[in-house]
């Protein structure tokens, strides 16, 4: 797979496909896009209204979705007028793929018009809702190509004034938000994406927490300064403190959650919680509890608005702009929370601080544009550490140019391989293997025989997607992937030693199942991925940002993937809520002592 093939559509993908947050490669592509299908629907379409086929009606239509199609009734009253559209199924992934279907229909119907843009951050769903539509009124023997005008979202695009600004609507802006409306402050936050979650939306794993209440019902307890050791021996680049305060809080976050009802009531281990299969992906839930508390805490939330300068007056920060489809507007205010998160998405970005990640792709929110460093910047915040990226391996590129999540599958039992057909990390290793993949060229195959295919329902999802070569044997796999067919087979003869003594003597690796003893046998392309930024904008434990002097910008803060604040990328979720509310309260007392 070269490299250059991969920067030409990406996605995240999450749960075994992980989450939908698709990205097109230009807003012009996308312009593009939608004019061929006009142009193509219109052309039968204009025959078939012409021909006086069409009565008003009820009509249905289908477009396809990322998990499958996405259905939707259309109702019209005459040729040119749609009067209501229903999206009547789809299985796209909650607070991401249906946000389309929550905005798009009343813009169509209130301006008659199919040129509304994709809702930012869930392109393909976006895409195939339009898709449907146009079905339908193709359905209905109508033109699509007449409803043609501008329909943008009603955000709000007014000067106006406020305590504290958010930017970014992620998991460490609506703590933050949620936590400065506690203290009694009037609030804003801007989200440039249509949708809010930020990386958030994708947390799958467990939720570092010690000492919360699931732990405390079961009977386990933790040392928090065991655990500070631990953070600091795992990220020697840390500051102390900022693990400190990770580890004495982390249980106050998650059990906070949980009483704005995240429903994470179950200890996978020691040193975490997660949410239960019957709920399904962990980030969902949290960031649906966020955004519910939000509204019901006051915060002003306005998406489809980016921040795009800060404000100084008197050297301290005084507002920010705003640039919003509507144009720019002007929020003043007497402090400002930065919670933009990275900038993994930002490739030319990435390929500046570490250009041997150049040319491979990325998988957070793709509002992770670093936008948030860049305006801090801008007014004399010092940028450190820019060069701590996080890479995984566990992400595959199918034929149509979407991205996946492919964990579920080494997780399970395949055996890790570069073209030689070696193994040379520790299968399970997630983004700790990252780099070693990078020194393979960026590039692995993950190898396993049919019983991960009976056995798993993610990877049957997968196989749907035409993710995996396939072959009767493990030789003719070999050949149709390229992949050194001695090398293969003595990898695999070691590997099947290893599992009848259940221990990897090569690389330790947990789970030692693979027997590749049933046929069909299967490969799967994997690909380096920037998973996430951890250096950014310079603060202290109190949030504060800093200048080049170490020295605070009086009224400005930021949390989460924005922040260089010495906890150096252990358990980000957790981050984001802990120092959120530090920065909240920070911001607070900064506002209070004026």
């Amino acid at each position: 797979m070269k490299k250059n093939k991969l920067l030409f559509f990406m996605c995240v993908v999450g749960i075994g496909l992980l989450f939908l947050a698709a990205c097109t490669p230009d807003a012009d592509d996308s312009a593009d896009d939608n004019d061929v299908v006009e142009e193509d629907n219109g052309d039968d379409n204009g025959a078939l209204a012409a021909s006086g086929d069409f009565a008003p009606g009820t009509f249905l239509g289908a477009g396809p979705g990322l998990y499958g199609p996405i259905v939707v009734e259309v109702t019209m009253s005459a040729v040119d007028v749609i009067d209501e559209i229903r999206v009547i199924a789809h299985d796209e992934t909650h607070n991401t793929g249906n946000i389309p279907f929550e905005v798009l229909p009343a813009l169509i119907v209130e301006h008659q018009s199919l040129q509304v843009d994709a809702v930012s951050g869930a392109t393909i769903s976006s895409m195939g809702f339009m898709v449907a539509v146009r079905d339908a009124i193709a359905t209905a023997g109508a033109d699509a190509s007449v409803f043609v005008g501008e329909a943008l979202p009603d955000v709000p695009h007014e000067d106006t004034t406020t305590d504290i600004v958010v930017i970014g609507g992620g998991g460490a802006g609506l703590t933050a938000a949620i936590h400065a409306a506690y203290e009694g402050h009037d609030v804003i936050l801007v989200e440039k994406l249509g949708i809010l979650g930020g990386t958030t939306n994708y947390v799958l794993e467990g939720f570092g927490s010690i000492n919360n209440l699931v732990h405390g019902n079961l009977g386990i307890e933790n040392d928090p300064d065991a655990l500070v050791e631990t953070l600091a021996t795992n990220n020697p680049q840390g500051d102390p403190e900022a693990f400190e305060i990770l580890a004495h809080n982390n249980g106050w976050a998650a059990d906070w959650l949980r009483s704005i009802g995240a429903m994470m009531n179950v200890a996978p281990g020691r040193m975490s919680v997660a949410s239960s299969r019957e709920v399904g992906i962990m980030g969902v839930t949290i960031v649906s509890a966020l955004v519910q508390e939000a509204q019901l805490s006051g915060v002003d939330i306005r998406t489809n608005s980016e921040a795009i300068e800060i404000l100084m007056e008197d050297g301290a920060v005084s507002g920010v702009v705003i640039s919003t489809p509507h144009g720019e507007y002007t929020i003043n205010a007497s402090a400002v929370i930065i919670a933009t998160g990275g900038f993994a998405a930002n490739l030319e970005m990435v390929a500046e601080h570490r250009p041997e990640l150049e040319g491979f792709p990325a998988a957070p929110s793709p509002g992770n544009q670093g936008s948030g460093h860049m305006i801090a910047e801008a007014i004399g915040a010092e940028l450190l550490n820019m060069d701590h990226i996080r890479m995984n391996y566990t992400y595959s590129i199918a034929e149509s140019g979407l991205f996946y999540y492919v964990a579920s599958v080494v997780n399970t039992g395949a055996i890790v391989v570069n073209d030689a057909g070696e193994r040379f990390i520790n299968d399970q290793q997630g983004h700790g293997a990252g780099p070693a993949v990078l020194e393979q060229g960026g590039t692995a195959w993950a190898i396993f025989d049919n019983t991960i295919y009976e056995g798993v329902s993610e990877v049957r999802r997968l196989a749907n997607v035409d993710l995996f070569i396939i072959a009767n044997t493990l030789e003719e796999l070999a050949d149709l992937t390229g992949i050194d067919q001695a090398g293969l087979m003595d990898t695999i003869e070691r590997y099947q030693g290893f599992v009848e003594e259940g221990v990897d003597e090569d690389f330790g690796r947990a789970m030692v199942n693979m027997r590749f003893v049933t046929a069909p046998f299967h490969a799967l392309p994997l690909t380096v991925h920037a998973q996430g930024t951890f250096g950014g904008v310079s603060t202290n434990v109190d949030a504060e940002v800093l200048n080049a002097d170490a020295e605070p910008i009086p009224g400005l803060f930021a949390a989460g993937e924005v922040a260089n604040d010495g906890t150096w990328g252990a358990n980000p979720a957790v981050v984001n809520v802990v120092f959120g509310r530090i920065a909240a309260l920070s911001a607070s007392e900064f506002i209070n002592g004026q």
